[in-house]
């Protein structure tokens, strides 16, 4: 119910009253913005309700400390990646975006960890719609250069509601993977594809062969960073990726039967595959295959690959297109220490293709 009240010469415009039972909620309503919430628990002529209500009417942020997470907020909802979405989206951000100013506002942007975000999103209401708040922040903050590095990095929703990150495909993981969808099937195609390039999957999506240059590196800009990745596509590999020939082969088995198209992983009618439907193939065509594992386990794993193959946090970042090398540190060490346990061949490539090109 809509509710335009007058008290002396005040008339509160745009005031929506809402009740579930007993309970009242209040809100302002204008036109193409987020509804704001109200407070109910004060009459509507008390000054607590009058000095909301005037807060709420002015599009701008209250004002915050520099540095703050408040002030991270009030830059994004200023900038014009926020004014480009829609309506509906930027009232699901916002929300969010008040949420987080109220809990963390005061709080330094820059000691922003990974450990704070999982922590805030086991308290929300909507955790996947809470971490679309906090990637969105992340990456308005480290192209503002509000923040050094974006610590939504790795963190996923289970269907569930737990927070957990991607984790890599295992050898074994990989290998049954390509016994249940041999060369010739989209499946396996768009997997190779991901394993290969490491490429984030809006980027995978996207990706085509006008990308690959005349030295045969595959050089695309990434969507999440707004920075480069390349990847050894036809040219010679480099000497750290030296065991990772057979990958790279059964890679471009498996795009063949799709050459033609502007994006390596086009539909049959031609048409850019979306990221959704990229993301439900791989995740359903590894379930059919007894792997509980998602497309971002491909980057880690590649990833992972590189730093037991001996590639430096340097090379692999400039592979995988990690803006920040403290990320790719995580692999590089946790291969170091199992080289440390193994024998003198521990620190090999770990092989995860066949010994021979072919349909295998």
């Amino acid at each position: 119910m809509r509710r335009s009240v007058r008290d002396g010469i005040v008339s509160l415009k745009g005031v929506i009253v809402r009740r579930k039972g007993e309970r009242e909620y209040r809100y302002l309503r204008r036109a193409g913005k987020p509804l704001v919430k109200l407070p109910a628990d004060v009459p509507m002529d008390h000054p607590k309700f009058l000095a909301a209500y005037a807060a709420a009417r002015t599009d701008d942020p209250a004002p915050t400390e520099p540095g703050t997470v408040g002030a991270l907020v009030t830059s994004a909802l200023r900038g014009d990646r926020y004014k480009a979405l829609s309506t509906v989206y930027r009232a699901t951000l916002r929300r969010h975006f008040d949420a987080i100013r109220a809990a963390y506002g005061k709080a330094p942007a820059r000691g922003l960890k990974r450990r704070h975000i999982e922590a805030d999103l086991g308290k929300a209401a909507n955790a996947a719609d809470r971490l679309k708040a906090w990637r969105f922040l992340a990456a308005h903050g480290t192209r503002a250069g509000l923040l050094a590095d974006d610590a939504t990095q790795g963190i996923v929703i289970e269907h569930r509601g737990r927070v957990i990150g991607h984790e890599p495909w295992s050898a074994d993981e990989i290998a049954a993977y390509r016994a249940r969808w041999p060369v010739g099937t989209v499946p396996r195609a768009a997997m190779e594809l991901l394993f290969w390039s490491a490429a984030r999957i809006d980027d995978g999506a996207k990706i085509g062969p006008g990308m690959v240059d005349r030295e045969g590196v595959l050089t695309f800009r990434q969507h999440k960073t707004g920075g480069l990745a390349h990847v050894p596509w036809t040219c010679a590999l480099p000497a750290y990726a030296a065991g990772m020939q057979a990958d790279r082969d059964v890679m471009h088995a498996a795009l063949a039967p799709l050459a033609g198209q502007m994006t390596f992983l086009a539909t049959a009618h031609g048409r850019t595959r979306s990221t959704a439907a990229l993301g439900t193939l791989i995740r359903e065509s590894a379930r059919a295959a007894g792997v509980e594992r998602s497309a971002h386990g491909l980057r880690k794993a590649r990833a992972t690959a590189l730093a037991e193959a001996g590639a430096t946090t340097h090379q692999i970042a400039a592979w995988t297109g990690h803006e920040s090398l403290k990320e790719v540190e995580h692999y590089t060490r946790r291969a170091g220490r199992r080289a440390a346990v193994m024998g003198e061949n521990g620190n090999r490539t770990l092989e995860t293709g066949p010994r021979q090109s072919g349909n295998r």
